[in-house]
């Protein structure tokens, strides 16, 4: 699974177990809230019936007392004869409610449902206005109470809809990411047959020419007058096979996977190296080589493969000088990158082919195949490193390969 999408994943996963375990502490606790709140209330209307009774032992000022959230309250003697009952048709009636005289607490509190299919919040307990002993039996409305109970339930389906809703967008895109990477590969892939055929065409082509050559040199050599004759034509045919040679190591550079074996490299020595081995081509052609020896930085790559860079972009930088100039090679070490220059002083890239030059199998030599600096394109890239490159028309180009430096070695 890809960075992208397991962060896809991970944001709805936080969100549902987020959301989750508040939306079940919310239900788990409603209950327990909406006790307390029933509570709160009983005790507060009970204590405000209780000091109405003190005040007045008629029972005028407490058929006068109402409150939304009760049902009915009753005030009931020792003999379970009600004494008061905001339904006026019980006064007198016998209570059915059992006396709480032997309550530890002198509190009793319950649920009961009325006839009506209602739910009730009942609290018994005990007043003694003027000397005498009353239960009081106090019935509330639940339904505002239980507001707290239905809005956790209503929150966990809300909770549970949104994250229904939320694991079906991520599917959802993740449905499209999946889709879209099959259709770029499927885009690559085409890309893929398109290089294979110009790759096709372009070493047919560049193959025929050397072998014409071959054969042509050789029927010469048939005909030849003498050995020195021969010989001529014989170097010839050399030639051609090693530019035909040329071509087909190029080709499978860059067509080979990077299974290199990668071990820590002391970079400034191979930039020596190079700078060694191509001086003397430098020196035939009239280009000046400039190196100035840096201390040791190592790099974790494959030797071979980082020779064959340097030696393809400093070959380059000689043939971009055909009537000589200089070559500038320097190598750096910045924030724990290794930046290696080459510059040359030749004749420059024209900004309309600037940006494919790192194309394969497009080039703007007459002879050339193309392959080369998309070579060194792929070996930077294998390496974790970056290849850029500056030119200016009649003032010289210059490339410049970034490499990440080898950690505690």
């Amino acid at each position: 699974m890809r960075t992208r999408e397991r962060y896809l994943i991970l944001v709805p996963l936080c969100f549902t177990l987020l959301v989750g375990w508040f939306a079940w502490e919310t239900y788990r606790t409603a209950p327990q809230v909406a006790a307390e709140n029933l509570r709160g209330a009983g005790l507060s209307i009970a204590a405000a019936i209780e000091q109405l009774v003190l005040a007045d032992t008629g029972t005028v000022a407490l058929s006068r007392y109402s409150s939304p959230d009760i049902a009915y309250f009753s005030l009931v003697d020792r003999t379970g004869k009600i004494h008061f009952h905001t339904n006026a048709a019980l006064i007198g009636t016998i209570s059915p409610e059992r006396n709480n005289a032997d309550a530890p607490s002198g509190i009793v509190e319950r649920r009961k449902k009325l006839g009506t299919g209602e739910e009730i919040y009942l609290l018994q307990s005990r007043i003694h206005p003027a000397g005498t002993d009353y239960q009081l039996l106090l019935a509330l409305h639940t339904y505002r109470a239980d507001t707290v109970i239905r809005r956790a339930h209503a929150g966990v389906s809300v909770v549970l809809f949104l994250t229904i809703s939320l694991w079906g967008v991520t599917v959802g895109l993740l449905y499209l990411l999946r889709r879209d990477e099959r259709l770029q590969g499927e885009m690559r892939r085409r890309e893929e047959l398109a290089r294979l055929g110009e790759m096709g065409a372009v070493m047919a082509h560049e193959i025929r020419n050397p072998l014409a050559g071959i054969k042509g040199f050789a029927q010469l050599m048939e005909s030849a007058e003498n050995m020195d004759q021969a010989r001529h034509y014989a170097e010839r045919i050399v030639t051609q096979s090693q530019r035909m040679e040329s071509l087909v190591d190029d080709l499978l550079s860059f067509a080979r996977e990077d299974r290199g074996e990668r071990e820590p490299t002391d970079l400034s020595m191979l930039v020596n190296d190079c700078a060694a081995m191509v001086r003397m081509e430098a020196e035939s052609s009239g280009v000046e080589l400039f190196h100035t020896r840096q201390p040791t930085m190592k790099i974790v790559a494959d030797s071979d493969r980082i020779i064959q860079l340097l030696l393809n972009l400093l070959k380059n930088g000689i043939q971009a000088m055909p009537e000589g100039g200089r070559l500038h090679v320097g190598l750096d070490n910045r924030t724990s990158r290794a930046i290696i220059s080459i510059r040359d002083s030749g004749i420059g890239i024209s900004p309309e082919n600037l940006p494919r030059i790192f194309e394969a199998f497009w080039s703007s030599k007459a002879r050339g195949t193309g392959l080369g600096l998309a070579l060194c394109r792929k070996i930077v890239q294998e390496h974790g490193g970056t290849l850029t490159v500056e030119s200016v028309v009649g003032n010289g180009t210059i490339f410049t390969v970034t490499l990440p430096l080898a950690a505690n070695v």
